[in-house]
């Protein structure tokens, strides 16, 4: 039973470190786009700027496909963010599935050392009747 038992623990803690590593992927994912996303405000706000003051056709095209690039990297982080999320639910109930597998067999192992006591009790209460009976079997038997 205890080796069981400790494969189960193990088991768990396995999914809980899966867990883990999958919900700091997220949020790398998330600093990621953050970054990403001042660096697009930074760059709008930049546009703007010498937009005003004047630029060349080829400036504007330029500027526009970098502010692009950026808007198809907040997506791309996004649309990994939400795939993590994804895989963060799942391996959520993994994590309580193997949890319940530990928390089972420490019951079980609970109810076996509630019986085991239970009949131990019972054996010690058997001897002391026996004891009990010998010992006046013995005191009467030797009065006569």
């Amino acid at each position: 039973m205890d080796k069981l038992k400790g494969y189960k623990e193990q088991v768990l803690s396995k999914e809980k470190g899966d867990l883990a590593a999958l919900r700091a992927q997220q949020a790398k994912y998330a600093a990621e786009q953050a970054k990403v996303q001042a660096e697009l405000d930074e760059a709008n706000e930049e546009f703007l700027r010498k937009s005003g003051s004047g630029m060349t056709i080829m400036e504007m095209t330029l500027f526009k496909e970098y502010l692009n690039s950026l808007s198809d990297q907040i997506r791309e982080l996004e649309r990994k963010i939400q795939l993590e999320e994804e895989k963060i639910k799942f391996q959520t109930k993994v994590v309580v599935e193997a949890n319940k597998d530990v928390s089972s067999l420490e019951k079980l192992e609970d109810k076996q050392r509630e019986e085991y006591n239970f009949k131990v009790a019972k054996a010690e209460e058997r001897f002391i009747e026996e004891y009990v009976s010998n010992s006046v079997y013995y005191k009467t038997a030797n009065q006569c």
